[in-house]
């Protein structure tokens, strides 16, 4: 049983005529799962425009040398963010943040001490006032498709994914670029042909589609912590979140993963089950990993979003795969074509979410996502903060 708090001094009571309705919704697991099994012939255009050559190219500029590892911070971090705001702007989204693509946030780089070594952090600059430390400008890229319904276009559907990485790893071999091709480029690149797919074809998304890369993710999901804390839009407005991680690669996980991709917290909401017969549809396996979906659930960008209480999670091609993190990771190992039937499949989800009318939500009944649901509560005024 879900208990709502009492009213108390100072805060106002809450209307039961709102309470019901929306918890009822909230409960409805798995109303927004549908059965189609078979793609329309809009939906199949819509899959058709994804292209194998673009992903390609986009993805060798961003893993390569030039770029250093997109470090966070780094000059070929903002390099990085130039590239797909170009993108964003040549696919016809409109800029998100006040006329801009970026979404700037100022923090504090300090020194700090970590088991002996001398190490760099980013910190918000009020959380140490007394510390020096030089400010730091990092930007998440952030641009918006807006929907055809009159009504529903003030909602939004997010996707999004990390464009940074690691940057040079020193003494490693046989070199010491860290280019992270399939963390994250894979998925950024994906984002980037997802608006490109989205935004040219004759039947526009009913709701808004918001896409987003976020910077810092390897030192601490920075990027999609910062937003969280600064939405471009409402984050009540805000119905689902498809985070992309590592969406390039087939080669890990214990074998061959061709035509496979899982969520993470799998089961945590009704989101990941309305992929389930799209891929059935084209041939994609769309499951639940017994070790990694849930653990990882906590470890990338979705989490940020999921404790404000928006149904947020990532999707991955792998979870482990050789060279993660280390300067073979690069752009000649990823799987184009595997990327693009995965890119066609996040496309004709990314539409079904933004045009049908039930929206995911948190499964009530499992613990573990608890604070999930009492945090999708608050944001819909159910309780009181």
């Amino acid at each position: 049983m879900i208990r709502l708090s009492a009213p108390t001094a100072g805060r106002r009571p809450i209307d039961p005529r709102r309470v019901l309705p929306l918890l009822a919704l909230m409960l409805a697991v798995p109303a927004t799962v549908q059965a189609q099994a078979s793609l329309i012939p809009a939906e199949q255009a819509l899959a058709g425009r994804i292209s194998v050559e673009r992903l390609r190219t986009d993805l060798y500029y961003l893993a390569s040398d030039e770029l250093a590892g997109r470090a966070t911070p780094s000059p070929g971090l903002e390099a990085a963010a130039e590239y797909i705001a170009a993108a964003f702007r040549e696919a016809g989204l409109e800029p998100a943040v006040d006329g801009s693509y970026f979404q700037e946030a100022q923090l504090k780089m300090i020194t700090v001490e970590r088991r002996g070594r001398i190490a760099r952090r980013l910190v918000p600059p009020e959380s140490s006032p007394e510390t020096e430390g030089a400010i730091v400008t990092l930007r998440n890229v952030v641009g918006v498709l807006p929907g055809s319904d009159p009504v529903l276009r003030d909602e939004y559907v997010m996707v999004c994914a990390h464009y940074d990485h690691i940057g040079i790893r020193s003494g490693a071999y046989p070199d010491s670029i860290c280019n992270g091709a399939d963390d994250n480029a894979s998925g950024s690149v994906t984002v980037m042909e997802l608006a490109r797919a989205l935004a040219s074809g004759p039947d526009r998304p009913r709701r808004s589609v918001l896409f987003v890369t976020w910077f810092g993710e390897e030192v601490g999901l920075l990027g999609s912590q910062w937003y969280a804390g600064h939405p471009v839009v409402p984050l009540e407005k805000t119905v689902a979140v498809v985070n992309l991680e590592m969406t390039g690669r087939t080669d890990g996980d214990g074998g061959d993963q061709t035509n496979r991709v899982s969520f993470t917290g799998f089961d945590f909401s009704d989101l990941p089950a309305i992929f389930v017969p799209i891929g059935q549809a084209m041939g994609i396996e769309v499951f639940k990993h017994e070790r990694n979906s849930d653990r990882y659930f906590f470890a990338s960008d979705n989490i940020a979003l999921a404790r404000t209480g928006v149904v947020a999670h990532t999707i991955s091609g792998l979870f482990e795969y050789p060279d993660y993190h280390q300067p073979g990771d690069h752009a000649d190992k990823i799987d184009y074509q595997d990327m693009a039937r995965t890119a066609r499949l996040l496309a004709v989800g990314l539409q079904r979410l933004a045009d049908q009318e039930p929206v995911p939500r948190w499964d009530a009944s499992k613990e573990q996502v608890a604070e999930f649901v009492a945090a999708w509560q608050r944001l819909h005024g159910l309780i009181n903060p």
